[in-house]
């Protein structure tokens, strides 16, 4: 094409497409146009004067459709709701593995081996995901979480089970980002937000169904079957992956060939630095409150040996590069941080509200397990809602930031109407109260995600994905951490106030289904408002979180992402050329 010709834009039909679909065969990668540019890879687009590519969203030469796209991203979804399920099983089934083991001093480490792992090896499996192809990533990370659960199954000793539950984390640190990661590269641009909004909606549908799955199968069958099941369950998946083709989102080596350039691609000084600096700040807000005093020398050395070491991890990456364990052009990418931020905000309220809400309706309204969870189903029916919601808005629209904003705002009012629970408060008020927090926090806990795939190129997907993740799991602990330490801190003075005769460590350490057996009929009234004061007060956490969120959303870029796929005509077109076709300029 001659740089004084004009690009025509029917409403019908580009030229310069019908040109490219005649050069530019579907059975085989792109062929260059101008004989002097080496030939672009697959995911990558020739511009229409035969130039430079530009990196677009997979098109319909990688992606998959039908019933092989389906059931992939059946086998991602289950995959990924057997993390969140694993989460959050756990505080139903401690006290029978305390009266199995005989070792109730190992309780708090049953879950901080399952943590440690999946925080400290995200930019190490993003790494991973950047070098080897995903099906057989994707595969070890998934064979070596079903070990971990089999190890569990069987252990029988205490220790044996907390090295049972590091090796379960140790693979599922590559399941969340490694299942969004594929769903980029395999879905269709059309679907693709509200695949991966929908795969994030699992984590906490997880943690909602695990307590009330768990206590199912401890009641009837045994407590080892809350780890049994994982096996049968998750073989669905494994079938799955190994059966179905899995596209890349950027070219790969061959699987041989990128195993042995595996040691040349990592980073082992970085994760050397940034494996101890995650590991003391998870060992810090774990222990704080509970086993040791916030002001303790233990907690404030680990406190400050993370930050510390993270400096040094800092210092290192930009000595490394785009080398380091986590490149510099991702993680001072603008998405990258803003979103990792919004996500650890997200995060941290989704799981203060799934962990705190169904304590107060088990204590306060008297109900079971089972009918806790029941009365969570307003949070999780409203999350999906919202989650589909942001999705087409933002296929529609094509811009991110207002949905994050929108739904954080929704988020914060819903957790702030949830501090003014009480004991007389209605049903309505709890539902309405949770379908504000849930859809407000299902538009908002996608958006990062959705804009780091439409925005990135896509050899940094799986860095910023995993960095995303990352952040996701930190503020989950750390807003469990700080639920915790409010409580306990309330609980006392609460009491003082309304209860005095109640010993306030006697309430920590009751469950919330035998709170109301503590005392006689006529000081239960008493009991109850210190108790629902102490929990209410938990809900101001995730309102300051979501607020904050709403201030961060503003920074995930306000430009127009994806591409019109609702036309045929113009998809696979990158929006810089749209932009050229509608102003009607010449491309030079």
């Amino acid at each position: 094409m001659h740089h004084d010709e004009q690009v025509t834009c029917p409403e019908i039909r580009l030229a310069t497409t019908s040109m490219l679909d005649h050069e530019l065969p579907k059975s085989r990668p792109p062929r260059p146009v101008d004989p002097g540019v080496p030939a672009d890879p697959p995911n990558l687009l020739p511009t229409i004067n035969g130039g430079s590519g530009q990196t677009v969203s997979p098109t319909n030469e990688t992606t998959l459709h039908g019933a092989r796209l389906w059931s992939l991203i059946g086998g991602l979804y289950l995959a990924v709701y057997l993390v969140g399920l694993d989460l959050s099983m756990l505080s139903t089934v401690i006290p029978k593995l305390s009266d199995y083991f005989h070792r109730i001093s190992d309780v708090g480490w049953y879950e901080i081996a399952y943590l440690v792992p999946i925080c400290v090896l995200q930019p190490l499996a993003g790494q991973i995901y950047t070098v080897m192809p995903s099906k057989h990533t994707y595969l070890a990370f998934f064979t070596v979480f079903e070990l971990g659960s089999l190890a569990c199954a069987v252990a029988p000793t205490s220790p044996v089970f907390i090295i049972g539950r590091a090796i379960t984390g140790i693979g599922a640190a590559g399941l969340m980002n490694g299942g969004l990661v594929i769903i980029s590269a395999a879905c269709p641009p059309r679907i693709r937000p509200m695949i991966t909004g929908a795969a994030i909606s699992l984590i906490p549908l997880g943690g909602i169904t695990g307590p009330l799955i768990a206590g199912a199968l401890t009641d009837h069958l045994g407590w080892k079957w809350c780890f049994w099941i994982f096996l049968p369950v998750g073989a669905v998946t494994a079938i799955i992956i190994v059966a179905v083709r899995i596209p890349e989102q950027a070219p790969k080596p061959p699987f041989r060939q990128a195993l042995s350039e595996l040691p040349r691609s990592v980073d082992p000084v970085g994760f050397l630095l940034f494996a101890p600096a995650i590991i003391e700040l998870l060992l810090a807000i774990s222990w704080g409150g509970a086993d040791f005093a916030w002001s303790s020398p233990t907690i404030i050395g680990l406190f400050c040996g993370s930050v510390a070491t993270m400096i040094a991890f800092a210092m290192w990456s930009r000595y490394a590069g785009e080398r380091a364990l986590i490149p510099r052009s991702t993680m001072l990418h603008p998405l990258v941080v803003f979103g990792s931020a919004v996500v650890a905000m997200q995060g941290g309220s989704t799981t203060v509200v799934t962990y705190y809400l169904p304590l107060w309706f088990q204590a306060i309204q008297g109900v079971s397990a089972v009918g806790a969870g029941v009365r969570l189903l307003p949070s999780m029916i409203s999350m999906i809602a919202g989650m589909m919601t942001a999705a087409v808005l933002v296929r529609r629209l094509h811009y991110v930031p207002p949905w994050a904003i929108a739904g954080s705002i929704l988020s914060a009012v819903g957790t702030g109407l949830l501090t003014t629970l009480s004991v007389t408060s209605t049903t309505g008020h709890w539902i309405g109260y949770q379908i504000l927090t849930g859809y407000g926090r299902g538009m908002a806990l996608q958006i990062p995600v959705i804009a780091v795939q439409e925005s990135l190129p896509s050899e940094e997907l799986a860095m910023a994905t995993s960095s995303l993740t990352l952040l996701m799991y930190l503020g989950s602990a750390i807003g469990t951490s700080v639920g915790q330490t409010i409580f306990r801190s309330g609980i006392p003075g609460a009491l003082a106030q309304y209860a005095p005769f109640v010993d306030p460590e006697l309430v920590i350490n009751t469950g919330a289904t035998e709170i109301q057996q503590l005392v006689t009929p006529d000081q239960l009234p008493g009991l109850l408002r210190a108790y629902n004061e102490a929990l209410t007060q938990i809900f101001f956490y995730p309102t300051a979180s979501a607020a904050v969120a709403v201030l961060l959303a503003f920074g995930l870029g306000w430009k127009r992402i994806g591409v019109d796929d609702d036309s045929p005509d113009t998809a696979g077109v990158t929006m810089s050329e749209m932009d050229t076709c509608r102003s009607g300029t010449a491309v030079s």
